[in-house]
């Protein structure tokens, strides 16, 4: 799959979403770690519970290498989607080591604590929970618009506690990760216009089996998830007010459940359509096409 393309309209499309997200993101959204945050607000009396939800944090981020290398030999021919992953991994780098530099500053980590939980972390390995492409952009979709979701309300935690370093640092961080929900967001609306069905099929697909990346695998993840649950940070609840409905909403599509009763077989499986003809006349009653086809 490394020479993976979609039609050339699609690509021209994803390849024209990038250029605009790429011009906002450096006439906008550029930030510096080094002096845009204010690292001497940092509150050493914050609690424990927030540098554990930070070092979680970090331990999803650290599996980058991972994230950039294996999905960028999948979509190395797809111009708008593997350079918006080249800048995504820009990003999410500075997102760890704003992380990681505020663990240390606060006092709530050493760097040797650090460096000790990194290498911890590395000894798993993350592997993409979806084959396909078009199922990946509808992940990345849902998870960046989590991912901002978990940033934006750990920001008020920090806040209420008095850090103004750390919380400064989440709203750049949180601004990011809307960012990039927007993109795959329109690269999904593409697909939507372009080949409706299997998308929908696709969206319902991906929804049933949704999880947050590393999730197994960054040890203690599952005890912090419970956590955060807990205090009302970020759990099933917040997943379907503030994440799934609101992407129900954006692409026009119902409800996810009857997505997933009409565009799934009974292996939990998505049908699959003949693509329309004519690119963009996609009405949502596509041709299925039967076992033997």
């Amino acid at each position: 799959m490394s020479g993976y393309r979609d039609s050339k309209i699609i690509e021209d499309t994803i390849y024209q979403t990038y250029i605009r997200f790429f011009e906002i993101a450096e006439g906008r959204r550029r930030w510096n770690l080094f002096k845009d945050i204010p690292w001497e607000q940092s509150n050493p009396e914050a609690t424990e519970l927030l540098g554990d939800f930070v070092e979680q944090f970090c331990g999803v981020e650290l599996y980058l290498p991972d994230y950039t290398a294996k999905l960028m030999h999948t979509l190395r021919r797809s111009r708008g989607r593997g350079w918006f992953l080249a800048n995504w991994g820009y990003e999410e780098s500075k997102h760890s080591l704003t992380l990681e530099k505020w663990l240390i500053v606060s006092g709530k980590r050493t760097e040797e604590s650090v460096q000790d939980f990194s290498d911890v972390v590395l000894e798993g390995e993350w592997d993409p929970p979806f084959s396909e492409p078009r199922q990946m952009m509808i992940y990345g979709m849902i998870q960046e618009l989590a991912t901002h979701v978990n940033y934006k309300r750990l920001r008020q935690m920090a806040l209420s506690e008095g850090d103004r370093a750390l919380g400064t640092a989440l709203r750049f961080i949180a601004i990011d990760e809307m960012a990039h929900f927007g993109f795959y967001r329109d690269v999904v609306k593409t697909y939507l216009a372009l080949d409706e069905d299997n998308t929908r099929a696709d969206l319902a697909f991906v929804f049933k089996n949704f999880a947050m990346p590393a999730q197994r695998i960054v040890p203690g993840a599952e005890e912090r998830a419970r956590r955060m649950a807990e205090v009302g940070l970020y759990g099933p609840r917040e997943y379907i007010k503030l994440v799934k409905e609101p992407i129900e909403t954006a692409l026009g599509l119902g409800s996810i459940k009857q997505l997933q009763r009409q565009y799934l077989d009974v292996e939990g499986r998505p049908r699959r359509f003949i693509v329309p003809d004519a690119p963009g006349l996609a009405t949502g009653a596509g041709t299925l096409v039967s076992a033997e086809e």
